[in-house]
């Protein structure tokens, strides 16, 4: 009974994945045959480009199961993972709801020919990774561009006041440090080009160093934004400020880098005892004891 259960369940699964996709196919003939006709040509688009503007397409229809709040979540995170919120929130959202689907069926389908237990922890665990996974994804994905924004928004403070030092306006001189930091830290790069943006579309440049210390989830940025927005507003130095948050950012690296090093020690016990000790207990006691059992 149980097994009848199993198989009907797969069934239905695989039957509403079926037509989910076959639906979300049409739609996707049909825009692309719209997009055609309204540039007057073939348009080829890349493989990549239509598997996101598919998922766009599922996440878009079905994003009015998901509350509000969580919506927004997942908007701000993918913001302070350097996406662009507006565009990629229709895209995770269909991945998700597609490998709820997927992952689940793939492992019932791998778990052919088990015990039912066995079966069913799979199908479990397939449901949890199908659920989790999304988010894990771009949890990793956040936290290695927060990383590159630490480590590359000292160096790009410290061009920015070279640049304003030679003469440049703040406007030009945050389009050269975009363009600089391109291959050396293309993160640092898009959040100054989104800045750059905000500055040249708002009517008070205040609201865009606002906005940039808000959404930025990185306490370099945060004191950037911050600090331009009470230059502009008080009147100070631009140069001095910047050369002041670059001094405090890489001060604070430093003692980041004593605070891990003084750490080192007591992570070290661990791998001594399990790797080292027993080692040495049998170099030390090895001889001893062979004498002992002749």
């Amino acid at each position: 009974m149980n097994q009848v259960a199993l198989w009907g369940g797969a069934i239905v699964c695989l039957l509403s994945a079926a037509l989910l996709l076959g639906r979300e196919w049409q739609f996707r003939t049909l825009n692309a045959r719209v997009a055609r006709a309204m540039a007057d040509g073939p348009g080829r688009s890349r493989p990549l480009l239509a598997l996101a503007e598919w998922l766009s397409g599922i996440g878009a229809r079905y994003r009015r199961f998901y509350h509000p709040e969580n919506i927004e979540h997942l908007k701000t995170m993918l913001q302070s993972a350097g996406f662009n919120p507006h565009r990629m929130t229709s895209i995770v959202l269909g991945g998700k709801i597609l490998s709820m689907l997927l992952f689940p069926t793939a492992a019932l389908i791998l778990s052919m020919g088990q015990p039912f237990n066995s079966r069913f922890v799979f199908v479990l665990f397939g449901v949890v990774a199908g659920i989790m996974g999304p988010r894990l994804v771009l949890g990793l994905i956040r936290r290695r561009f927060n990383a590159a924004i630490q480590r590359g928004t000292p160096d790009a403070i410290d061009l920015l006041v070279v640049c304003c030092e030679a003469g440049m306006g703040l406007e030009a001189g945050i389009a050269r440090v975009t363009q600089e930091m391109q291959r050396s830290n293309p993160a640092v790069s898009r959040v100054l080009s989104g800045l750059l943006d905000d500055m040249r579309m708002l009517p008070d440049r205040r609201d865009a160093f606002g906005n940039l210390s808000n959404r930025s989830t990185c306490e370099g940025l945060r004191r950037f934004g911050t600090m331009l927005n009470q230059s502009l507003q008080y009147g100070t130095p631009l140069g001095e400020a910047l050369r002041a948050i670059a001094e405090e950012l890489r001060r604070d690296r430093i003692t980041r880098l004593e605070a891990r090093a003084h750490k080192l020690g007591a992570k070290l016990t661990i791998p001594m005892v399990i790797f080292m000790l027993p080692a040495m207990f049998v170099i030390l006691g090895g001889g001893p004891g062979l004498d002992l059992m002749h």
